[in-house]
C-alpha cells in the first residue's frame, strides 16, 4: 500500500470513529433529553390528578379519598391507573381497555416508604413509561397514582436519528476519504516530484538538478531543500572525483611517459654495448655515461613520485621552531654551484633572530627547488637573486632570475604536476619540482605565487608565518 493510501486509510479510521462517537454521543443525549421530556409531562400530569384529589370525612370523622374522574386526565398516549396500598386496582382510565399497569412488589414497597419514582415497562410488546407517585392520608400510603405514557413515538423519532446518522456518517466519512486522497495527493506531489528527479538522477548521473519547490518552508520544504543541498553536495564531490580521476589518468600518462624516455635510452645503450663487444672505448664511455644520466634522472624522477604520492596520502611535515635566517645563508653558500648564471642574496641578514615553525629538510628542498628553476632557464650572462623582508609577521622570500620568462595563459597552470610551460622551459626536468613546491608552501601554512613577464624574467615569492616572540 502506498503513503498515500496509507495516509487515506488513516484519515478515515479516524473520522469514522469520531463520527461513531460523535453519533453515539448524540444519540444518547436525544434519548436523555426525549425521556426526561416525558417524565416531565407525566410528572405535570400526576400532579393535575393529585390536586384534584379531595379528602372527605364522614359523621364519625373518619377521613377517605375521593378521586376524580381519571378520564379527564386521559389522553390517546397518557394512561392513568389507582391502585390501593395493597396493589388491587381501584380504577383506571378507559383507554386502557383490559389491560391495566403492571404493579411489582418494588412498586409497592416504594410507594409505602413515600417515594415517587420513574419505570418503564412493558405491555403487549408497548412499550410504556410510567410515573409512580404514592396517594397519603395522614401521613400513610393508601394508593399508588400511576401515568403512563406510551415510548412508541420517542423509539420512532430514536430510530429515524439512527438511520440519519449512520447515512450522515456513511457519506461524511466517504466525502472525507476523497478529500482525504485529494489532501495527501497534494501534500505528497513535492515527494513524487523528489522520487522522479532522483530516478532522473540515478538513470542519466545528472547531478545538477534540483527538485523545483516553491511552497512554505514546512517539512516538506524543508525535506526539499535539505535534498537539494545533499544534490549540491554530491555534485561538488563527483567533480572532485572526476577532477581527482582525471588528474590521476594524467599522472600516470605523464609519470608512463617520462619514465619511457630514460628506459629507452638504457635499453638503446645497452643494446649498443652489446652489440660493440668492447671495441670501441670512447662509444662505451659515452654510452654508460647516457646510462649513468639517465638512471638518475628516474631516480630523481622516482623520488619526485614517492613525495607527491606521500602528500597525497595525507602526509603532515613534522615542524618545529627554527630560525629561518640560518637556513638561508646556507642556502644562498650552495646556490651558486647550481647554474652558471651571477647569484646574489639580500636581505638576509636582517633576518637575525626571526623564527618560523618549520621543517629543515622540506623548507630547503624548497629553496633549491625554486633557485635550480632559476638558474636551469637563466642564461649565463643572466642574474639569479634570492632576497627576504619581514612584513608584520611574515616572512617574504623572493627567487627572482632573467630568464625568459612564462606566458600569462601559463601562469595558473605552473604547479601542476608535469606542465611544462614551453620548449624553452622544458629542458631537463621532471615536471614536479614546482608542485613539491606549493605541497611544502601549504604544510608550513604559507602561499607562494609567480610573477612573470615574458623575456624579463620571472619571481617566486613565498610567504611563511612568522613565530610570535614574547
Amino acid at each position: 500500500m502506498t503513503l498515500r493510501w496509507r495516509l487515506t486509510l488513516l484519515v478515515s479510521v479516524i473520522l469514522t470513529l469520531t463520527f461513531i462517537a460523535l453519533g453515539a454521543l448524540v444519540y444518547y443525549l436525544m434519548g436523555r433529553y426525549l425521556t426526561g421530556a416525558i417524565d416531565t409531562s407525566l410528572a405535570l400530569r400526576a400532579r393535575e390528578v393529585v390536586n384534584s384529589i379531595k379528602v372527605e370525612s364522614n359523621f364519625l370523622r373518619q377521613q377517605r379519598i375521593t378521586l376524580p374522574d381519571v378520564n379527564v386526565f386521559a389522553a390517546p398516549d397518557i394512561f392513568l391507573q389507582v391502585v390501593d396500598s395493597e396493589g388491587f386496582i381501584v380504577v383506571k382510565s378507559s383507554n386502557l381497555g383490559r389491560q391495566s399497569l403492571p404493579v411489582d412488589p418494588r412498586t409497592l414497597t416504594q410507594a409505602h416508604l413515600g417515594i415517587d419514582f420513574f419505570s418503564t415497562e412493558s405491555i403487549d410488546n408497548y412499550a410504556l413509561r410510567i410515573y409512580n407517585i404514592p396517594l397519603l392520608l395522614k401521613g400513610q400510603t393508601v394508593g399508588i397514582l400511576q401515568v403512563a405514557r406510551l415510548l412508541g413515538p420517542v423509539k420512532k423519532t430514536l430510530s429515524d436519528l439512527r438511520r440519519i446518522l449512520i447515512f450522515l456518517g456513511l457519506v461524511a466519512v466517504l466525502l472525507a476519504t476523497f478529500l482525504g486522497y485529494i489532501l495527501a495527493r497534494a501534500a505528497l506531489r513535492p515527494i513524487e516530484r523528489l522520487t522522479q528527479v532522483a530516478a532522473r538522477i540515478g538513470e542519466g548521473k545528472d547531478l545538477a538538478q534540483r527538485v523545483p519547490y516553491q511552497g512554505p518552508m514546512d517539512e516538506i520544504g524543508r525535506l526539499a531543500a535539505t535534498f537539494n543541498a545533499m544534490l549540491g553536495r554530491l555534485q561538488r564531490a563527483y567533480t572532485r572525483l572526476e577532477e581527482a580521476y582525471s588528474a590521476q589518468r594524467r599522472f600516470v600518462a605523464d609519470a608512463s611517459h617520462e619514465l619511457r624516455t630514460p628506459l629507452t635510452t638504457i635499453r638503446g645503450n645497452v643494446d649498443l654495448l652489446r652489440k660493440m663487444k668492447g671495441t670501441d672505448t670512447a662509444v662505451r664511455e659515452e654510452a654508460l655515461a647516457d646510462i649513468a644520466s639517465e638512471a638518475e634522472r628516474m631516480s630523481r624522477l622516482v623520488n619526485d613520485l614517492l613525495t607527491l604520492a606521500r602528500a597525497d596520502a595525507g602526509l603532515e611535515i613534522k615542524r618545529e621552531p627554527m630560525e629561518i635566517s640560518v637556513l638561508l645563508q646556507e642556502v644562498a653558500r650552495q646556490a651558486p654551484l647550481l647554474g652558471e648564471a651571477t647569484f646574489t642574496a639580500r636581505g638576509i641578514e636582517n633576518l637575525a633572530g626571526q623564527q618560523v615553525m618549520g621543517n629543515r629538510d622540506y623548507l630547503k628542498q624548497l629553496f633549491f627547488i625554486l633557485l635550480d628553476n632559476a638558474f636551469k632557464y637563466t642564461p649565463a650572462n643572466g642574474k639569479v637573486e634570492l632576497s627576504a623582508t619581514v612584513d608584520q609577521q611574515k616572512i617574504i622570500i623572493k627567487v627572482q632570475d632573467t630568464g625568459p620568462g612564462i606566458a600569462p595563459e601559463d601562469l595558473r597552470h605552473i604547479f601542476e604536476r608535469f606542465y611544462r610551460a614551453d620548449a624553452n622551459r622544458s629542458s631537463g626536468g621532471t615536471g614536479l619540482g614546482l608542485a613539491i613546491a606549493r605541497w611544502i608552501v601549504e604544510q608550513h601554512q604559507g602561499e607562494i605565487k609567480v610573477e612573470s613577464r615574458v623575456g624579463e624574467g620571472t619571481t617566486f615569492i613565498v610567504i611563511l608565518p612568522l613565530l610570535k616572540t614574547v
